[in-house]
């Protein structure tokens, strides 16, 4: 059972610890100089690479772990909306799971280019970019559900410049995420 090798554990151990550094530089230093405009630029591409190195078998890992170091810092900072698992948990599984999905329909269809940025970075920016929009989606959507919230505040946040920067972030991050993770899956 190669899967579940201590090596693997530990390594999964380790890449749950940066997320939630990521998380906590993100919190701290978005809030300190921009107030409410906190981006998850490291670790939401940070989640959709963990999502995508390890294939279909683990596409909800990375959206389930950043889920829970949300959760966990809900707990420590105390925001009471990300308190709610439903709020902080539930939606970002589906972040994985749908830039998989994108990965794999783009790399199938870019399978037979010449050119490696077409080939590989082009479907992993994108997988990205779906990533952070089902994100953005889902967590918008389990909010309206428990905070209420009017239909024009959700198309309001989807269309700000929180989500584009994270667009923009993950279209960068997700590639060179994506080829650090996999040279190290290699030596597992």
């Amino acid at each position: 059972m190669k899967e579940f090798s201590s090596k693997r554990i530990a390594f999964y151990g380790v890449l749950s610890a940066l997320m939630f550094v990521f998380l906590l530089i993100e919190t701290y230093l978005f809030t300190a100089f921009f107030g409410n405009f906190t981006p998850a630029i490291l670790t939401l591409p940070f989640a959709v690479a963990l999502s995508l190195f390890n294939g279909k078998r683990g596409m909800w890992l990375g959206g389930t772990i950043f889920g829970c170091c949300s959760f966990f810092l809900a707990i420590c900072i105390g925001n009471p909306i990300f308190l709610n698992p439903l709020i902080s948990i539930l939606p970002r599984i589906f972040i994985g799971v749908v830039a998989y999905a994108v990965y794999y329909i783009l790399s199938s269809i870019c399978a037979n280019a010449k050119n490696d940025f077409i080939q590989d970075k082009l479907p992993l920016g994108l997988a990205g970019a779906f990533g952070i929009l089902t994100n953005t989606v889902c967590t918008i959507f389990m909010l309206s559900l428990f905070e209420h919230a009017a239909l024009t505040a959700v198309f309001a946040t989807i269309l700000s410049i929180n989500f584009l920067a994270e667009v923009i972030g993950a279209m960068i991050l997700v590639p060179i995420y994506a080829s650090v993770l996999k040279r190290i899956k290699d030596r597992l």
